[in-house]
């Protein structure tokens, strides 16, 4: 295009709208800091900041040992991590890709920032986004920057108020009292150690009970994804490495006779409310360890996605929470 046919174009522009038609620029949204990702776990043992001891560190594979499902499980994540911005940079992976339409339907981040369990709309975009994330590492340099900025401000602050706490301990005790007082921190260093990402398929049934079991278990809980070989199918197993404490999960109720709720055909207005009685109280959720129980096993505990022994399950040719063995 010549400069005259851009010009002449350029003319024919209409006039701009009145400001009160036209549209409103975005409002300016500043950074929301996640100070969960920028926590550590025993700040009076280290002096600077290195990986946490006993993070696990999954070897990365390019073939997938489970089959293909729409959840992922994304491993090698370490702190400082910004929650929102690692939806943020999901989101975007998923929006590159202009051949199919990949949409991240739910997107959740374990407590220590260590690992994330993350459900596409479709195989096909599960399979596009663990070809992108797999390998890769997590932040870049931009972001790492960022929350280098945010990690250094949060440790001067918490030095700060440390500081104040200590001089007005010292200032109200005297003698033995004050010697016992634990000085401040000074700020720790930001060394992180950023290693590729491990992506890997899970079971997308699973996705509710080991969040809800990670959400309400140990708040220091390490987890691990494992793969056992049962009766020639692998199955996907959720372990907790320290600890015995694992919430029971579980399943929310759905409606027939069969799963406690009102009968078919069962109408309110027309039956009337006391027409239909629940058989029994609710049942009361219960933990699967309970506290001075004999028998404890000083192994890891482990969650499958699938009930063991239930006749539910058991007339089901195959489970969907399970893949053939791969030799």
């Amino acid at each position: 295009m010549s400069d005259s046919e851009y010009d002449n174009n350029a003319e024919k522009d209409g006039p701009k709208p009145y400001p009160q038609y036209a549209t409103p620029e975005p409002a300016f949204k500043p950074r929301r800091i996640d100070l969960v990702g920028l926590e550590l776990p025993n700040i009076s043992n280290v002096d600077d900041m290195k990986d946490d001891e006993g993070d696990i560190r999954y070897e990365v594979i390019e073939e997938p040992q489970y089959h293909v499902t729409r959840a992922l499980f994304i491993g090698n994540l370490r702190r400082p991590i910004n929650a929102s911005h690692f939806q943020e940079h999901l989101r975007k992976l998923a929006n590159d890709n202009k051949d199919i339409h990949v949409r991240i339907d739910r997107a959740w981040l374990t407590r220590l920032r260590t690992h994330a369990i993350v459900l596409v709309n479709t195989e096909e975009g599960a399979k596009y986004l663990r070809s992108q994330l797999n390998g890769s590492i997590y932040p870049d340099e931009e972001e790492d920057a960022r929350l280098r900025e945010e990690f250094e401000n949060h440790e001067i602050e918490r030095f700060e108020e440390e500081t104040k706490r200590f001089e007005e301990e010292s200032e109200r005790l005297s003698g033995e009292g004050k010697d016992s007082l634990q000085p401040p921190h000074e700020p720790r260093e930001f060394i992180t150690d950023r290693i590729p990402l491990y992506v890997e398929y899970i079971p997308v049934k699973a996705i509710n009970q080991w969040t809800f079991e990670e959400d309400r278990g140990p708040r220091d809980g390490k987890w691990k994804l494992e793969y056992v070989n049962r009766n020639d199918e692998l199955v996907a197993s959720h372990t907790l490495l320290n600890g015995e404490y694992i919430p029971r999960y579980i399943p929310p109720r759905h409606g027939g006779r069969r799963f406690g709720g009102p009968p078919r055909g069962y109408d309110r207005h027309r039956d009337g409310p006391d027409s239909y009685r629940r058989r029994g109280p609710e049942p009361r959720r219960t933990d699967s360890y309970v506290p001075g129980r004999s028998g404890r096993s000083e192994e890891p505990r482990r969650t499958d996605s699938y009930v063991p022994g239930s006749a539910r399950y058991r007339s089901r040719s195959r489970s969907r929470s399970r893949s053939p063995t791969r030799f």
